[in-house]
């Protein structure tokens, strides 16, 4: 018996479309996105973050060596802080007097500089990475327990890119259907943009397989492995998630899934699933999608999955959580 386990990961913290632009020409984090073959587009309240003055900003990390705010996106609020030893020992940098840093505070964006003659940045925190850097765990955020509280989604698209990696194909290329949200959708809050809304998430895929020799027959499989096709697990991917999400700006939906050539389903795995491995929640006007990381990493132990069964052939999107 042969059975896989997929779980999607970003490659990068999630981007608004606005940020895209401004990553279109930036080198490293490029090479970050070579690694994602699929994609999705969702849209949340913007969020901001919520700052003291710098007066008192500055005392309380002389103080403290914190650096307190808060988070905001539509009706939804949080508080804590960063703490910057913690920062430093996560990083391994040595650590500095605190009057050497440079420190930019804005409601997008957060930015540790040293200060020198060549300065560097040292850690950086849009909202989004902040929420991501946030569900993996680090230790140098406090407080914000009510972060999933600003990981939900509305999804509105689902994509594959099947030659180039997901960003050239979101977002340097034209991309009908991003161009199509952008010009259709309405903010959810009043005084934002679409722009700084929509948000663009990049998947890689982990996968693992599972075998299990029940006849003599089933070791004639030994040294074989269908995780080889790594193009073949991403379109299956994408098609499951539309199936079973059914996306507004996804015109095809795949009714016949997993009747496929190209899936997972036509080869000799016998049962397999996909998940999504970050504290992210996806909302559609169908049904949602409830994503989980646990501490070390793993998928966790609430996180829907979506099933398919060879055997009886079966799709069924599994809910582990109780949401009363």
């Amino acid at each position: 018996m042969r059975a896989q386990i997929h779980h999607l990961e970003l490659v990068y913290p999630p981007i608004s479309n606005q940020e895209s632009e401004w990553l279109k020409n930036d080198p490293e984090s490029l090479d970050w996105f070579k690694r994602s073959k699929i994609y999705f587009i969702g849209q949340r309240a913007e969020s901001k973050f919520v700052l003291e003055t710098e007066e008192m900003t500055m005392m309380n990390l002389s103080l403290s060596g914190k650096i307190k705010f808060g988070f905001k996106s539509g009706e939804n609020e949080s508080y804590g802080s960063l703490d910057l030893v913690e920062l430093f020992k996560y990083y391994e940098i040595p650590l500095v007097e605190f009057g050497d840093l440079d420190i930019e505070l804005g409601d997008k964006l957060i930015r540790i500089w040293n200060r020198d003659e060549t300065p560097e940045v040292i850690a950086w925190f849009t909202t989004e990475k902040f929420l991501y850097d946030l569900s993996h765990k680090v230790p140098f955020f406090e407080g914000f327990k009510n972060y999933r509280d600003f990981t939900k989604y509305y999804l509105h698209y689902i994509g594959i890119s099947k030659k180039d990696d997901s960003f050239k194909r979101l977002v340097v290329k034209p991309h009908d259907k991003r161009l199509r949200v952008l010009s259709n959708e309405h903010p959810l809050e009043e005084g934002s943009r679409v722009t700084d809304e929509v948000i663009l998430f990049f998947f890689d895929i982990k996968s693992l397989e599972i075998k299990q020799f029940l006849q003599p027959t089933d070791f004639n499989e030994i040294g074989q492995n269908e995780l080889e096709d790594r193009l073949r697990i991403f379109k299956d991917a994408e098609k499951a998630f539309i199936k079973i999400l059914d996306t507004n700006y996804n015109g095809v939906k795949y009714k016949k899934y997993p009747h496929y050539d190209d899936t997972i389903f036509n080869s000799t795995v016998e049962r397999y699933s996909f998940s999504i491995n970050e504290d992210i929640e996806f909302i559609t006007d169908r049904t949602t999608i409830y994503g989980q990381r646990d501490k070390y990493g793993l998928s966790g132990e609430y996180a829907d999955f979506i099933f398919i069964n060879k055997d009886d052939d079966s799709v069924e999107l599994i809910k582990l959580r109780d949401e009363k």
